[in-house]
């Protein structure tokens, strides 16, 4: 066995995301929109039959060790694939680590992905999430991609109207923020009057975007912008430029702006690279990953 693959792998934003409660299992109900961008980072593969995964990446600041989303993705096939199950793993990055741009849970799924379609192992879709929720919140959300509501951890799926046009305007600036440190400062009485999100309403939204996305907001702001000045500070910035919409996605540190045309986005990009700051303007992505014989 030896198969060259390719997964372009996408960003992820979340379009709301509202905490419910804190399960017994210590994770947090949650209810998020996810949405697909067109940001992505290559995954290349080449699967072998010793065992061994090694893992390069272009980023100094990614894990390369067991640690690794995309490592984990490949033991988690080995009952599928067989114990001798191995990897050499190149990932090419573009999405931002520690941004809540969900950029290691692509890589996993792209990886998920791969070996199911490279050793015809016919896995279907509903195992396939179950594995990749084993390995993150976000991961079976990033076998699908597109527009989609998430419940439960985020692993409960349900397709919604597919958002068409938008230019997201993504901005990150220099920080990096601990997820489990968020959750274990969160405080549901923050939020306790926000309406939890409607399907309904949600798809109603999507027919008529942009106009009722403002009822929409991240929970998690509550914990991070008090704690973190300088993310409240673009917040505030990018709501100052007049956008459809802005937003935490995620916990951070990334945040992001919708417009109704590209050159707006790009205009407004400059504003913040100049700064140091990580930008890019992005559009919807029908799916999360693609995957190509390399």
């Amino acid at each position: 066995m030896l198969r060259k693959l390719r997964a372009v792998t996408r960003a992820k934003l979340n379009l709301s995301l509202e905490v419910i409660r804190k399960r017994r299992d210590g994770f947090h109900e949650i209810e998020t929109i996810f949405q697909s961008v067109d940001l992505c980072d290559d995954v290349h593969l080449e699967l072998t039959e010793d065992g061994n995964v090694t893992i390069v990446c272009t980023h100094p600041g990614i894990p390369v060790d067991a640690s690794n989303l995309c490592h984990r993705a490949i033991v988690a096939m080995r009952p599928y694939a067989g114990e001798s199950l191995g990897a050499r793993i190149q990932l090419i990055k573009r999405i931002p680590a520690g941004s809540g741009l969900g950029g290691g849970s692509a890589n996993a799924a792209g990886v998920l992905l791969a070996v199911n379609h490279a050793l015809k192992l016919g896995i279907a879709m509903p195992r396939l999430e179950s594995i990749a929720a084993g390995l993150g919140s976000d991961v079976p959300f990033m076998l699908h991609g597109g527009t989609m509501l998430g419940r439960g951890r985020g692993e409960i799926l349900t397709p919604l109207e597919p958002l068409q046009d938008a230019f997201f305007l993504i901005v990150r600036p220099p920080i990096s923020i601990s997820t489990a440190w968020v959750y274990e400062n969160f405080k549901l009485t923050l939020t306790r009057h926000r309406p939890r999100i409607n399907l309904k309403a949600v798809n109603a939204v999507f027919a008529r975007f942009p106009e009722a996305t403002m009822s929409f907001r991240n929970a998690l702001e509550d914990v991070v912008c008090p704690a973190y000045p300088a993310i409240s500070g673009v917040l505030d910035e990018l709501l100052s430029t007049g956008p459809c919409f802005a937003s935490m996605t995620g916990s951070g540190s990334a945040l992001y702006a919708v417009y109704e045309s590209r050159a707006r986005a790009t205009k407004l990009a400059e504003r913040f690279s100049v700064r140091g700051f990580f930008t890019s303007v992005a559009r919807p992505a029908k799916r999360a990953v693609d995957i190509f014989e390399d």
